[in-house]
């Protein structure tokens, strides 16, 4: 992770409990989309975790971590 010079979404993933894995997917996924522009990034990522869109995807792979066992 880089270092947060605008947004603290890692603060706030923490304290709405998302999973590393979740978060480094967010991560990942918007560098993807914005990768120079730092501030956009941040923003991006933020409301991507606010957005709790991210249970959709934590619930399944719950769900298949589940039924192979």
């Amino acid at each position: 992770m880089e270092k947060i010079e605008y947004f603290d979404y890692q603060k706030v993933a923490k304290e709405m409990k998302v999973p590393d894995t979740t978060l480094e997917k967010i991560e990942k996924a918007v560098k993807k989309e914005l990768p120079k522009d730092k501030m956009m990034y941040e923003l991006h990522v933020l409301r991507a975790v606010r957005s709790r869109y991210w249970q959709k995807d934590a619930g399944e792979d719950r769900k298949q971590t589940c039924n192979s066992r």
